[in-house]
């Protein structure tokens, strides 16, 4: 019983974590000057700030992987829900991000953000699919 509320303590953790980092405004700046960027990063040292303007390509990877662990934490913190239930809460949660950052100031919504989310819902599936098949048993047996 307490592994198991650490585990939803861990996924709840997890999801507010998320919520906080995907709601959290993006300043607009007046320039897309690199230098103006680094400046304003520099003297707002934030932790937000700086994965918000960080390298494109490094934003877009961290997209292929944002879920995974929430199908990970949520298989394992509620086991007898069926795992497409938990991919579809899972891509339902990319949906909601997607919609609500068209109403959060320097955010962007993207069709191309929502694919890699629910992406990285399936490599979450994908995972725990190959746990079962290597080791014969549930990830909940951890």
């Amino acid at each position: 019983m307490k592994k198991h509320r650490m585990l939803i303590a861990l996924l709840s953790l997890y999801v507010l974590s998320l919520a906080t980092f995907v709601f959290f405004p993006r300043p607009i700046l007046e320039s897309s000057d690199p230098v103006a960027i680094s400046e304003f990063i520099k003297s707002h040292s934030n932790f937000f700030y700086k994965i918000l303007y960080a390298d494109a390509q490094n934003v877009a990877t961290a997209n292929f992987f944002m879920l995974t662990p929430f199908v990970l934490l949520a298989r394992l913190a509620f086991p007898m829900v069926k795992l497409i239930y938990i991919a579809l809460i899972g891509v339902g949660i990319s949906a909601i991000i997607e919609l609500f950052q068209i109403l959060i100031p320097g955010r962007v919504s993207d069709l191309a953000d929502f694919s890699s989310n629910s992406i990285s819902v399936v490599i979450g599936v994908v995972i725990l699919h190959s746990w079962q098949i290597f080791t014969r048993k549930s990830p909940t047996d951890l």
